[in-house]
């Protein structure tokens, strides 16, 4: 820094640090660029701290740049199944196109057919993957859920608190597995679910992402 060059590697700078501190560096090095204006080029395997270090994003698989953005464009609208999976966790869904009505368009998914929006590259009889993260996923007793096509059965497989998070494991009728994540209420009843406890399972029109199918 003493030397003011146009770009600073930093690799993977704080790996062994301890989280707390972890933190606290991170909020340190943002301040840091910004009062030096210096490129930082940052190093990571860690996910959320790339997406919270940066204003730019580049995902690479092999040495190939799979996408570039900023980080809520990496997060929320991946151009294909690696960076999906490489940056957070995601729930992937395989379905079928069966049809095309305007700006809509019925997809038959874990034996449900439901009604999603319509990318326009895609056509009827394409197999496509439907992403949904698991902050997006609902989670409903099935004596609370209302009627409704885009509900689909499933039985609790894991509750797991974090503190800030409840994390669930749900499990499709299908076998196919789930993973749903709440903010921590401790007011809030629904958080109380129960290993093996049934309920019903779905997201908010919109929220999902849809990419055509990658064998």
């Amino acid at each position: 820094m003493v030397n003011e060059p146009l770009v600073l590697l930093l690799d993977e700078p704080l790996n062994a640090l301890d989280f707390k501190l972890r933190k606290a560096m991170q909020i340190e090095l943002k301040q840091l660029q910004r009062s030096l204006g210096i490129t930082f080029v940052f190093v990571t395997h860690d996910q959320e701290e790339a997406l919270s270090m940066s204003n730019r994003v580049v995902v690479m698989d092999a040495g190939r740049i799979e996408q570039v953005g900023t980080p809520r464009e990496i997060y929320e609208a991946p151009r294909n199944l690696f960076v999906a999976r490489f940056v957070g966790e995601t729930n992937i869904l395989d379905g079928d196109v069966v049809a095309v009505n305007g700006r809509h368009m019925q997809v038959k998914l874990e034996g449900r057919v439901i009604t999603l929006d319509y990318p326009e590259s895609l056509q009827v009889y394409d197999r496509v993957h439907v992403l949904v993260r698991p902050e997006d996923l609902r989670v409903r007793r099935r004596d609370e859920a209302p009627d409704g096509s885009r509900m689909f059965p499933a039985t609790i497989g894991e509750v797991i608190y974090k503190g800030t998070t409840v994390d669930l494991v749900v499990r499709l009728d299908s076998g196919r597995e789930l993973s749903a994540s709440r903010f921590f209420d401790e007011d809030d009843e629904q958080l109380e679910f129960s290993r093996g406890e049934t309920v019903y399972v779905d997201w908010l029109p919109g929220w999902e992402v849809i990419l055509p199918h990658e064998g």
